[in-house]
């Protein structure tokens, strides 16, 4: 009988401990970016790493990816609700209250996923340091946070699992009206852990084919101009950015060509020439994931409305 319980005991901890291995590998993988928008002008350079410190902190301690340059982003802004004198020695010391709101959002579709606001206070002899002391009392542990960061993920989720069609009919929009880089960052955006991911790779890949056609005879172009100038370290960088699987790439496999036997050996072996006959599927596909990855980058650092935290 005492055996036969704990059988029991032991095949109720295995489930359990199953279900939770369970859970946790297959839990999506969201990359959240923190920004601010332009022209916070309480915001100084320190208040800005700290806020980026703090945010981070908060962020990975609720099993959170803090993403370089992702769609998905936690925008905080700050407001002054109120403002007392303290009369010193020399200076007057000014007492600011703050509002921290914390909002995630998609940077492309403007959906929002959830906000919440935080009293603060802070002290200095002027806005931006009262900012800064404030910023400092923020606790990375406040339930509130966590509670903000994991719904807002989980609404995340959600959202994409609910309109990947909306997804992929809104990129093919930009696309058609040559917003190549656009529309594959708001494709990139969608997590790779969820099921419909697979529709939204062969879009990506659709949309990735008529970008590189649209812009690789300017790629071969400059770096035409930049050859017949003798800068051939500036027609490389040029070249490497050809896809090898581009109506260009012939053409900018004999400028690589050129290049080589106008310089000497050991210049040709420093620099990072075109030489992409890549036979395997797998190398087609890496180089490919990470052209796709700085298009999404360079997008977002052309962001106008906002200031990603890096």
């Amino acid at each position: 009988m005492i055996r036969m319980m704990k059988m029991r005991l032991f095949l109720v901890v295995c489930a359990m401990l199953c279900a939770c291995y369970s859970v946790y590998a297959h839990k999506t993988v969201i990359p959240v970016s923190v920004v601010v928008r332009q022209g916070q002008t309480v915001f100084g350079d320190n208040a800005l790493s700290l806020l980026k410190s703090k945010m981070k902190t908060a962020m990975s301690a609720n099993g959170i990816i803090s993403d370089g340059y992702s769609g998905i982003v936690v925008c905080p802004s700050v407001n002054v609700t109120g403002k007392n004198v303290i009369e010193g020695g020399m200076r007057n010391i000014i007492v600011y209250d703050f509002q921290l709101t914390l909002t995630m959002f998609h940077v492309i579709s403007g959906v929002e996923f959830g906000s919440v606001a935080v009293s603060l206070r802070g002290e200095g002899y002027s806005e931006k340091e009262a900012c800064i002391s404030a910023l400092m009392k923020i606790n990375t542990s406040d339930k509130r946070l966590s509670d903000f960061l994991v719904m807002g993920c989980k609404r995340v989720e959600d959202y994409y699992n609910d309109n990947t069609s909306l997804l992929i009919t809104m990129a093919q929009t930009k696309s058609r009206m040559k917003q190549y880089e656009e529309a594959i960052a708001l494709l990139l955006s969608y997590p790779a852990s969820l099921p419909g991911y697979d529709r939204i790779a062969k879009e990506m890949t659709v949309i990735y084919a008529k970008w590189q056609s649209d812009i690789c005879e300017q790629l071969i172009q400059k770096a035409r101009n930049a050859y017949a100038k003798g800068d051939y370290e500036l027609a490389v960088e040029f070249l490497n950015n050809v896809d090898m699987q581009s109506s260009c790439a012939e053409e900018a496999r004999k400028i690589s060509s050129d290049i080589k036997n106008s310089v000497d050996k050991e210049r040709a072996e420093n620099m990072r020439l075109y030489n992409k006959m890549i036979d395997t599927a797998a190398d087609i596909e890496k180089q490919k994931m990470k052209s796709l990855e700085n298009v999404a980058k360079a997008y977002y650092q052309n962001q106008r409305n906002y200031v990603y935290l890096i």
